[in-house]
């Protein structure tokens, strides 16, 4: 899902059904399974949004996740993963806030504000 504000310049995006995985247990599995969950999260962000972006955003990442809530920290690997996604060259991008919550189902609300 995908809204957009021309008035401000943002977009939200909504990545719904992502696998819970801490960054400890993505980083100590054997490649192969990493690239499976790189796979799968990459098919969900192209299923929330058709957009390829050119650098020079701020991005606001709100994570939700079922259960027991995981700590920032351990979600940036989502983070670089969905930003690969969505821009072509990313190194314009000049600020990324992640804020991880308790929710009812685990998704991601990605707010991109042009610079």
């Amino acid at each position: 899902m995908q809204t957009m504000s021309s008035n401000t310049r943002q977009t939200t995006i909504t990545i719904k059904d992502l696998t819970k995985l801490s960054f400890n247990k993505y980083k100590n599995q054997h490649w192969a399974t990493q690239k499976r969950f790189k796979d799968t999260l990459r098919v969900l962000v192209g299923s929330a949004t058709k957009e390829s972006l050119k650098g020079g955003y701020t991005l606001n990442f709100d994570f939700y996740f079922k259960g027991r809530r995981l700590d920032t920290i351990n979600v940036f690997h989502y983070c670089k993963i969905i930003e690969d996604k969505l821009f072509e060259q990313d190194n314009e991008n000049r600020q990324i806030c992640v804020k991880v919550n308790k929710g009812k189902e685990n998704k991601c609300i990605l707010t991109l504000k042009k610079i």
